[in-house]
């Protein structure tokens, strides 16, 4: 009777043990898949992109100009080429250049205005200065030769001043443009603002 028992607990538990090792062999650990996961993440940040340096792209794109006798070369860069050249009837366009820019525009097309009255008003005075030389040196005794002499130089003072204001003009378009070309650019690696601990305990 006893030996009866004893081998009915011992099959019951044969039964259970091998039921036990079918359900672990159907459900895998979890730890493998976390480890995996983790690895995973830890890879990940490697092969992100490396974003933009808009430092140097600005440098490469910003725009200055150079006066010379009256005239003066746009700049594309701290060393950049000549992208055009303005002043005394020149017909390099300048509002193409400065449209992505509303407030450069503006300013440009006041440049544009301001630089060819003055280009006008300046030549004008400087043919009637020099006539009324001629006039003085030929007959002495002539009334018209001091009244161009006089509106000759009156003209060339206005419209160099009309010229030099058209200059501010072009410095306000072009810092425009910079403005707004710098505003555009993605952001530098070394200003992106990271959390740090005290503000993630804020």
């Amino acid at each position: 009777m006893k030996s009866r028992i004893v081998w009915a607990l011992f099959l019951s538990a044969s039964v259970f043990g091998a039921s036990a090792q079918a359900q672990a062999s159907d459900h895998p650990a979890t730890p493998v898949a976390t480890s995996a996961a983790s690895a995973g993440a830890a890879v990940s940040p490697s092969r992100a992109p490396t974003p933009t340096d808009s430092t140097r792209t600005y440098t490469r794109q910003a725009l200055r100009f150079q006066s010379s006798w009256g005239s003066a070369d746009i700049i594309r860069g701290a060393d950049g080429p000549v992208v055009g050249t303005v002043g005394w009837f020149r017909g390099f366009d300048v509002l193409k250049l400065v449209e992505s820019s509303p407030r450069a525009l503006a300013e440009a097309r006041n440049f544009e205005t301001t630089n060819f009255r003055g280009s006008l008003v300046t030549t004008i005075g400087a043919a009637t200065l020099a006539i009324g030389v001629v006039v003085a040196s030929n007959s002495s005794n002539s009334a018209s030769s001091p009244i161009l002499i006089i509106g000759g130089a009156g003209a060339i003072g206005w419209g160099l001043q009309r010229i030099n204001t058209g200059y501010a003009a072009l410095s306000k378009a072009l810092w425009w443009y910079n403005r707004d070309l710098r505003a555009d650019l993605p952001a530098s690696p070394a200003t992106v603002a990271h959390p740090t601990r005290d503000s993630n305990q804020r």
